[in-house]
């Protein structure tokens, strides 16, 4: 009986002790860390789910180059916002070779030993470190910076489970989620461009990086699919996040077809003028896509007039000037008897003339404005005379219509031309070649609030 007994607890112990082990290469993930990806390699649909390790060390078999990809693979933005990726090892020896054929083909430096563990530095852009738990890349870091950041990982490296990501906010509700590819992220570790939709209902002094979006993702028609929802740890702001979501009816998809393939981002959205007017209100990015024409035109009392679907577009080019384009549903348009004033109370140096039936032309010598109402009570709007008369009729080059069916039925959703932002420098970089490794051949983001 006591031998039993004995083989018992022996037998309790290793499975506590298999049990840790499957996380303890996430210790060397920064607590403090801003935003927070999983990926399950093992279970992830629709793209070649080990592009990011194969393109990283430059291997076409991951079999034998030392990591374990039946573990999950995290990406992390630290507080100080380098970017970085933690994976399992499985075998120290492996991944060193791996390594050491890298750098025998000129792709990285030889690797140093340095306070017990492994370092190297790859493409000159990005530093590896690795022990028998875990590997971690970060960067992108210059050759003078490295040896700082080498001493930063190797602390990580060595960082006990209390210190790592596992005993963190971010990681709690990472591991609420079910899905393979799951997100959460502070919302202003998001590139400038994507923040403004996900602070819609936040109260007017949150500064951003009290919310956060979590999310499953996907990959569909070289499209990432994220469905999310935002939150925050002050129950204040989360609460006010909460009710916001009540604003959004379910989308009808009048305005689907409005978007071109080649616009850089679309919103669209079912909503009540009298409730959604408050959210732009209180939201800084809206007010400030619409500082040009606030000043002569009455846009709060245009969006009270609104009740059905509305659709938001920033086309191609809208970085060298004004170029918003809107359309909505309309429940009335009595807004246009104020029109009369407003021509009288412009701002010195621009006017409103008539342009159209029921259509009117902002213009202050660096902001144009075309608005009007259609006879079937719908409003559209332009920064030019052509975007404004064609929102209201199919693209040419509409987005595909398997991302129109992802829309119809959302309550709210932000679809974003990642190659277009690109091109165009709106602050977002190299967002699509930085995906290109992670999911192949990615050219669009849509983001579809979830419940």
């Amino acid at each position: 009986m006591k031998r039993l007994i004995t083989y018992f607890y022996a037998f309790l112990l290793v499975a506590l002790m298999t049990g840790c082990s499957k996380t303890d290469y996430l210790n060397a993930i920064p607590n403090n860390s801003v935003a927070l990806v999983s990926m399950d390699i093992a279970k992830m649909n629709g793209i070649d789910n080990q592009t990011l390790l194969k393109a990283l060390l430059h291997v076409s078999n991951l079999n034998t180059s030392g990591i374990d990809v039946s573990a999950p693979v995290y990406l992390f933005e630290s507080a100080d916002g380098n970017l970085g990726l933690c994976a399992k090892v499985d075998d120290a020896g492996d991944l060193q070779k791996t390594l050491d054929n890298l750098a025998s083909k000129g792709i990285c430096q030889r690797l140093k030993e340095h306070r017990d563990c492994q370092f190297t530095l790859l493409n000159n852009a990005w530093a590896i470190g690795f022990n028998d738990d875990a590997v971690l890349v970060m960067g992108p870091v210059t050759a003078t910076s490295y040896t700082n950041l080498r001493s930063q990982m190797a602390k990580y490296l060595r960082q006990s489970e209390e210190k790592g990501i596992l005993h963190s906010r971010l990681y709690e509700r990472l591991d609420s989620i079910d899905g393979a590819m799951k997100m959460v992220a502070r919302v202003d570790a998001l590139p400038e461009k994507l923040i403004m939709p996900f602070t819609l209902g936040a109260p007017v002094s949150t500064n951003p990086s009290q919310i956060f979006v979590s999310a499953k993702m996907r990959v569909e028609d070289k499209c990432l699919v994220i469905d999310g929802r935002t939150f925050s740890f002050n129950a204040k702001i989360d609460k006010a996040l909460k009710e916001a979501t009540q604003t959004y009816r379910l989308i009808q998809g009048k305005y689907m077809f409005t978007m071109s393939k080649d616009d850089v981002a679309g919103l669209f959205v079912n909503v009540k003028g009298d409730d959604f007017i408050r959210l732009m209100n209180e939201n800084r990015g809206f007010q400030a896509l619409l500082a040009g024409v606030n000043a002569a035109i009455d846009m709060d009392n245009i969006i009270k007039s609104v009740d059905g679907d509305m659709c938001v577009i920033m086309p191609n080019g809208s970085d060298k000037g004004f170029r918003m384009k809107m359309c909505a549903q309309l429940a009335h348009s009595q807004w246009l008897k104020d029109v009369d004033y407003w021509k009288q109370s412009c701002p010195p140096g621009s006017r409103i003339r008539d342009w159209n039936q029921n259509a009117f032309c902002f213009s202050d010598g660096k902001t144009s404005f075309y608005f009007g109402v259609s006879p079937d009570k719908q409003f559209y709007s332009g920064g030019s005379e052509e975007d404004a008369l064609i929102v209201l009729t199919q693209s040419k080059n509409p987005i595909p219509a398997s991302w129109q069916r992802l829309i119809e039925g959302q309550k709210m959703v932000m679809v974003m031309n990642l190659e277009a932002l690109t091109d165009n420098q709106q602050g977002v970089g190299g967002v699509s070649s930085m995906l290109k490794p992670l999911f192949g051949e990615v050219n669009s983001l849509l983001y579809r609030l979830s419940e």
